[in-house]
């Protein structure tokens, strides 16, 4: 089974970006209290394990298991939830980007789907 160019290109950008969010979430919630005093605690313990099961995701995704976009539909909506009660209208942002990521990783898996179980 060939991988398409993009799905790959698309799953390491996820596995990057969670990375990245997780790093974030834990080592900088310093400069995020400090840049947003209301920000709540269990925010952080939630956005952190959001960003580990979308790494988990993208590498069932990786290993061609539907369950990984699944995973990834899930996580985004929890997301969508988390941004709004913390961020409130700054948290439509959050979704649209939960969106836009779930719907190009969709297209981008839509050429191989009968590749994945």
């Amino acid at each position: 089974m060939k991988r398409p160019t993009f799905l790959t290109i698309w799953l390491v950008l996820i596995v990057l970006a969670n990375l990245y969010s997780l790093y974030s979430y834990t080592l900088g919630t310093a400069t995020i209290t400090t840049a947003m005093p209301n920000f709540p605690s269990w925010a952080f313990i939630l956005l952190d394990i959001l960003a580990l099961v979308e790494i988990v995701s993208a590498v069932l995704l990786w290993m061609w298991k539907k369950l990984g976009f699944y995973l990834i539909i899930g996580a985004a909506a929890v997301a969508v939830v988390v941004n709004v009660l913390t961020l409130g209208l700054l948290g439509l942002v959050g979704i649209l980007g939960a969106v836009i990521g779930v719907g190009i990783l969709y297209l981008a898996m839509r050429p191989a789907w009968a590749n994945f179980s």
